[in-house]
């Protein structure tokens, strides 16, 4: 189970227990027998206590909701492997920043390892199980792109805007993230061994998951940047974000 299934997991748990104990709690509290008890703050105490129950189920089913629209998002048209111009690289001149497009670019599965992206907006791509190993994606647009176990190997993102991206279980292995942007990102389980990530930006939430990598390690072998200490984890295992 991943972090985030984790988190909602614990967080309908409590949602659970918050409404439950807040009902139950209901049926203890006094009743007024007319001469000890206050008839305000009695109705107060048991409004107070069913908002809270009423609350708590409410969590329950944003969550519930929430959830269905988490595996809802991954339902993805099936791969036209009829095309034969769908490997390849095109812009988008609407809405960059809510990754709207003409038309979905399906690059699912494709090989285009070595080509060039440079300058490309390819925001709300597909590009999940690809090999885009040594692509170059300097001043790129990569918002909401959909990259999950992806190679990536010694590509370049030198001042590319990738906010938002799914990057779970890639390979970025020699990857340069020199100046990009990669804020709310997901970077669990992959691999940044000899990555760089010099003047990058990223969010606190990354920084936990980068800096706690086993593979966050080396050297970059183009920029000969250390791959650690170019993330701020140095900085951030004084802050206590790390557990090394």
């Amino acid at each position: 189970m991943d972090a985030r299934r984790q988190m909602r997991r614990h967080f309908r748990l409590l949602a659970a227990a918050v409404a439950a104990v807040a009902l139950r709690s209901l049926a203890f509290l006094p009743v007024f027998d007319g001469a000890n008890s206050s008839v305000a703050e009695t109705r107060s105490s048991r409004r107070s206590l069913l908002n809270a129950g009423l609350l708590g189920l409410s969590l329950q089913a944003f969550t519930g909701e929430a959830d269905a629209y988490m595996e809802r998002r991954v339902a993805y048209p099936p791969i036209n492997r009829n095309d034969p111009d769908r490997c390849m690289w095109r812009g988008s001149n609407i809405a960059q920043a809510n990754a709207q497009r003409e038309k979905l670019q399906d690059l699912r599965e494709c090989k285009m390892g070595g080509t060039n992206a440079n300058d490309k907006d390819i925001a709300g791509a597909l590009l999940t199980k690809g090999d885009f190993s040594k692509v170059t994606f300097k001043n790129g647009i990569m918002t909401k792109v959909v990259a999950q176990d992806s190679n990536f190997e010694g590509a370049d993102f030198t001042n590319a805007v990738a906010d938002r991206v799914e990057f779970k279980n890639s390979n970025f292995k020699d990857a340069i993230f020199k100046n990009a942007l990669l804020t709310s990102s997901d970077f669990e389980g992959v691999n940044v061994e000899n990555a760089d990530f010099t003047d990058a930006f990223l969010d606190i939430q990354s920084v936990k998951v980068l800096c706690n990598n086993p593979t966050m390690k080396g050297k970059n072998p183009v920029t000969g940047a250390d791959t650690y200490l170019s993330a701020g984890c140095d900085i951030a295992d004084a802050g206590s974000y790390t557990s090394r």
